[in-house]
């Protein structure tokens, strides 16, 4: 099947404005970087793709939400992109509110997105990797800087603005090795509606082609919504398919729930020391598969 023009993408794009640009791509067969591209000269703007440079511009936007994804986990954290560390080898944000450690070498390309809505601009930047999947998302907000904003675009975007990704083709799924003692169904679930009951200190941590995003810290509102349960908080979403579960791990204190293919979609521990003996001892609870 030859590859859609930018034309195309966008022609199909306006008929379906409300669908979320991951879910889009995908039902076009096209990556989410090649979405981005074909609004080149409008919505989009290529700027350089290394942490070392995007990120300390990002530190002076204020206040953000950082948001990593896999196929079946979304952690979405708003903070302020402070106490940035790199290193060619590693690069790391971590400031009591957003936690994250990236790889510099999968940032391939990258955007900058700014759209016009009725509810006003809606801004991004978007990290994506050598086959065009997403790395890391930074998603601006009311209070972010909008001069500094202006500022990063204008100084970090690219000379070639052109359309032309060429894409690698997917890296195969890595399977991660389980270890400890596999749990019952549900067990996740229960963990998830027994701490936001309680408002107990919760660590999770997902993790996409290049980044790994961790939160710490109190849930309370814990909702499902067809396959997907939601912790739905100021300041932190969680979306988790549990549809997507097939096995669940119990590793010590840390649990860890892996798809069909092994892979794994998210890793949760107790928050904090204070939270530790209450999470050990819900998780004494879970009967083991």
């Amino acid at each position: 099947m030859p590859a859609l023009t930018a034309d195309q993408i966008r022609t199909a794009r306006a008929k379906k404005p409300r669908v979320f640009a991951r879910d889009f791509a995908e039902g076009l067969g096209i990556t989410e970087a090649e979405l981005c591209a074909a609004f080149l000269g409008s919505h989009a703007t290529r700027i350089i793709a290394d942490p070392s440079v995007v990120l300390p511009r990002v530190t002076a936007l204020g206040e953000v939400m950082a948001l990593t994804r896999n196929d079946s986990c979304v952690l979405e954290k708003v903070g302020q992109y402070d106490n940035f560390a790199y290193t060619p080898e590693g690069a790391q944000v971590v400031n009591g509110t957003i936690e994250l450690q990236l790889d510099p070498a999968r940032w391939i390309h990258a955007f900058a997105w700014d759209e016009p809505t009725n509810k006003g601009p809606k801004r991004s930047i978007q990290i994506y990797d050598a086959s065009g999947e997403a790395v890391h998302k930074v998603h601006l907000r009311e209070a972010s800087d909008a001069e500094a904003w202006a500022k990063l675009v204008a100084d970090l975007a690219l000379p070639d603005q052109s359309d032309a990704l060429n894409l690698a083709p997917k890296a195969a799924a890595r399977a991660a090795e389980p270890h400890g003692v596999q749990l019952a169904g549900g067990a996740v679930e229960k963990l998830m509606y027994r701490a936001g009951e309680l408002g107990l200190s919760v660590r999770f941590t997902v993790e996409s082609n290049g980044c790994m995003e961790t939160h710490r810290g109190s849930i309370h509102r814990v909702l499902p919504a067809g396959p997907w349960i939601n912790v739905l908080d100021p300041g932190l979403e969680l979306h988790l398919r549990m549809d997507h579960m097939a096995a669940v791990w119990r590793d010590r204190e840390t649990v860890e729930a892996f798809d069909a293919e092994g892979r794994l979609i998210v890793q949760m521990g107790a928050g904090d020391e204070d939270a530790a003996e209450t999470w050990r001892a819900m998780l004494d609870d879970l009967p083991t598969a």
